[in-house]
């Protein structure tokens, strides 16, 4: 007979059920979490992000288009305020001013001079027969009431139009429509499919649709944005397609929850069984086949092989498969275990990170090995802004191709986007940061060096950096810290767009024979066409790029070098000279006669057109430039400010300060009149033309109302350059000008009843910068021997040199 044994009973107790009340308690907290982050948390963060989305859209949207109606606007004014229109009206030439309004606004759909009597609009010889209804009548009554420009928009034969009226004078008045299909292009460009956009008409409570652009628009998120018009607006709605582009992918999250309730119901069976093998206090001695079972429970004998199975991973993740770099020395960028051992013997020169930007001998200091650390750091820094795309560009040197491979690599290893638009100028970079909207530039430029030199110049969200930016950068190389990834590569072209838009903008009223100097850069391909197309007669010369430079180094500011453009422009019988630096953000001059003015004296002829329209406007100009300056500003009602030089300088202080013109003597010009706030050598040569132009005089006609004053060039002292800053501060304490103002923005800057005097610490190498200015030629000598007294006692072989 065979004898059963008995089956264990299990007991559940206190401790089983505190853990089974335990695991169910949090796998209810994972569900709640769940069902919170599903049906609350990412409905409203998905609402917010498509509201914040169509928002931005809608505001960038609104502001082209006013800037947009502002620009026409602003030529308009121009236009009919000019001298050249004045004389034409009092002549009766009506049929030659309305060719030429004609040809200035190619893009308007009519464009008329209206001729008027002596009583105003209710003259029966004041044209208003040739007026379409009783809106444009009513629009040429209040232009001659206020004397300015009246806007309007309405519907004439089932077309919404855009109308300008402008009296000239006494005689005659403009009158321009533009279809509203004008702005179609424009704001179909910058959203491109992810919105719906409507360009609405408000009267009392009837609305009307004036153009609609997009795809199918999804309407629970419009956005509506009033217009400088009466009555229009701009109301944005996302595509469908766009928004179905943010819903999120629900996956991750279901795995998250599924892998958290496994966890931890697995965790508490195992504590439930553990609890069920604890010895249970009795009255008689536990059995020994009860014991047998708790003497196998807490085997660990397959926790170091679990450990090894989940540390491999693991080690393999922080070092993802990359392909070879495309140079040897490059290697020290991909490995962790490696770069922090190698980091003594592969840095660049810490003299290449300047002020703003990274410049250096391209074959000794901007290797390959040192150009792609370069290229991590600023991918990595782009990365940790929160940023994925990048645009790149590059000029014409020799060197320029090798680090723009080299560059591109760092880039895409990083795990940043790039979009390379190929051999352009530093502006046009600039203004495909603007058009695409995408606000990291890197532009491979030596700019004005010689060509043995190349470079970097930096922009990230829509900021230049500057000097602490740039040592940033050079820290991240230090300490190897460095983003991980794999970018994509596209490929972009931006000419014909820059040009389109300059020629949209700007109106040359004369046909100028323009003699133009590319130095061999980067605005070889681009300049002459350029002013060919705004009407100008082009006569080019060195607009072949060569990186070698092989007629003159290409540094306009440097009288030397615009011999062989004076020469041109005198043989020829120009209007102008243009000459251009090797990368195009810098401009000189040369007049009819031959004069060579300096950049401040420029920035005047400009400064006197941009404030004259926009009274009590701000305009920057830098510690470098002539005193006649900030004087001839305020005489005309502007506001000017002095700040520190350097072009990131100023594009900072512009953005910050909303001036409308900014310039540096170094020949940086900044418009953010019409503009967009860059540096940009060819657009502020064309605003120079249309000045000229539209005024009637000559550039030499210009010069001679801003006469200079006896001043010395800018003068460059090498010192060492761990002395410069402490010689520039030695000076401040120790010069002896008590009645002189101190300005210490940058150097130091003494200004004299009879002149001034500047001693600054170069920003773009060992030297020091000095510069005077005076009334007379007595005066600029006395200044010049006390500055001179003084530095000696500070460097006796500086002021040897001065």
């Amino acid at each position: 007979m065979v004898k059963i044994k008995p089956t264990k009973k299990i007991h559940i107790g206190t401790a089983q059920r505190d853990i089974l009340l335990s695991a169910i308690v949090s796998i209810g907290l994972v569900l709640a979490g769940l069902y919170w982050v599903k049906e609350i948390e990412q409905p409203r963060a998905f609402d917010n992000q498509i509201i914040a989305i169509t928002s931005n859209i809608a505001e960038h949207q609104s502001r082209v288009i006013s800037t947009a109606i502002s620009t026409l606007s602003a030529r308009s004014t121009s236009l009919a305020s000019s001298p050249l229109f004045d004389q034409a009206a009092n002549a009766g030439n009506g049929e030659s001013l309305e060719k030429l309004l004609k040809l200035s606004f190619p893009e308007a759909v009519d464009a008329q001079i209206l001729r008027l009597g002596k009583l105003g609009i209710a003259d029966e010889d004041t044209d208003t027969q040739r007026l379409r209804n009783n809106i444009e009548v009513d629009m040429l009554r209040k232009a001659l009431e206020s004397q300015a420009l009246v806007i309007e928009g309405y519907q004439q034969n089932q077309q919404w139009l855009l109308s300008f009226t402008q009296p000239v004078n006494d005689k005659a008045a403009l009158f321009i429509s533009f279809p509203a299909s004008y702005f179609s292009d424009m704001i179909t460009i910058l959203a491109g499919s992810s919105a719906h956009n409507e360009l609405i008409q408000t009267y009392k409570s009837r609305t009307e649709t004036i153009l609609s652009t997009g795809s199918t628009r999804y309407s629970n998120y419009s956005q509506t944005r009033p217009l400088s018009i009466p009555g229009w607006s701009i109301v944005v709605y996302p595509t469908e397609l766009e928004v179905e582009k943010y819903k999120a992918d629900d996956t991750l999250l279901w795995l998250f929850s599924l892998v958290c309730i496994a966890l931890l119901a697995c965790s508490h069976s195992i504590f439930f069984l553990r609890s069920l093998d604890q010895p249970k206090p009795t009255k008689k001695p536990t059995a020994p086949e009860e014991t047998a079972p708790i003497q196998t429970v807490t085997s660990t004998e397959n926790v170091p092989n679990t450990e090894n199975a989940t540390s491999t991973p693991a080690a393999t993740s922080s070092h993802p498969d990359y392909a070879p770099p495309p140079h040897p020395e490059v290697e020290i960028g991909y490995a962790n275990a490696g770069a922090k051992h190698l980091a003594a013997k592969a840095l660049p020169p810490a003299e290449c990170f300047r002020a703003y930007d990274i410049r250096g001998d391209a074959d000794t200091q901007l290797t390959d090995e040192n150009c792609y650390l370069i290229a991590r750091a600023i991918a990595s820094e782009a990365i940790a802004m929160g940023q994925r795309k990048i645009l790149l560009g590059r000029d014409g040197r020799l060197s320029s191709p090798r680090i723009r491979d080299v560059v591109l690599n760092g880039f895409l290893e990083s795990g940043l986007d790039v979009i390379d638009i190929g051999l352009v100028a530093t502006p046009m970079l600039h203004f495909a940061s603007k058009e695409l909207n995408i606000g990291n530039v890197v532009m491979i430029t030596g700019s004005h060096n010689p060509a043995k030199d190349n470079g970097l110049k930096i922009g990230l969200d829509f900021q230049a950096l500057s000097d602490g930016d740039i040592q940033g950068l050079y820290q991240r190389i230090i300490d190897r810290d460095f983003a991980e990834g794999q970018g994509k590569l596209e490929l972009e072209t931006i000419e014909q767009r820059y040009i389109d838009r300059i020629c949209g903008d700007v109106v040359i009223a004369q046909t100028l024979k323009v003699v133009i100097d590319a130095s061999n850069g980067a605005t070889s391909n681009i300049a002459a066409p350029l002013f060919e197309e705004l009407g100008c007669d082009v006569i080019p010369i060195n607009c072949e790029i060569d990186g070698r430079f092989p007629n003159h180094p290409p540094d306009p500011t440097i009288e030397a070098n615009l011999q062989q453009l004076r020469e041109a422009v005198l043989r020829e019988g120009a209007d102008i000279g243009i000459a251009f630096d090797g990368d195009g953000d810098r401009l000189a001059v040369v007049s009819g006669k031959g004069e060579c003015p300096r950049a401040d004296r420029l920035l005047m002829i400009l400064a006197e057109d941009v404030v004259s329209r926009n009274p009590g406007c701000e305009i920057l100009f830098d510690i470098k430039s002539t005193r006649s300056l900030p004087e001839m500003i305020l005489a005309l009602g502007g506001k000017p400010t002095m700040w520190k030089c350097g072009h990131s300088f100023m594009k900072r202080k512009l953005a910050e300060t909303g001036a409308l013109l900014g310039g540096e003597y170094s020949g940086h010009i900044f418009f953010n009149e019409r503009w967009y706030g860059f540096d940009d050598g060819m657009y502020t040569a064309a605003r120079l033309l249309e000045s000229l132009s539209l005024a009637g005089r000559t550039l030499d006609d210009a010069l001679a109302a801003h006469p200079a004053r006896p001043s010395t060039p800018e003068i460059i002292i090498p010192v060492e350059e761990s002395r410069k800053f402490a010689i520039v501060d030695a000076f401040a304490k120790q010069q002896h000008f008590s009645e002189a103002e101190v300005i210490d923005i940058d150097g130091v800057r003494l200004e004299t009843r009879s002149g001034w005097a500047l001693l600054r610490a170069s920003n773009t190498g060992p030297a020091l910068s000095l510069r005077f200015e005076a009334d007379s030629d007595a005066a600029l000598d006395a200044l010049r021997s006390s500055v001179k007294e003084v530095l000696a006692r500070i460097d006796p072989a500086a002021a040897d040199s001065l």
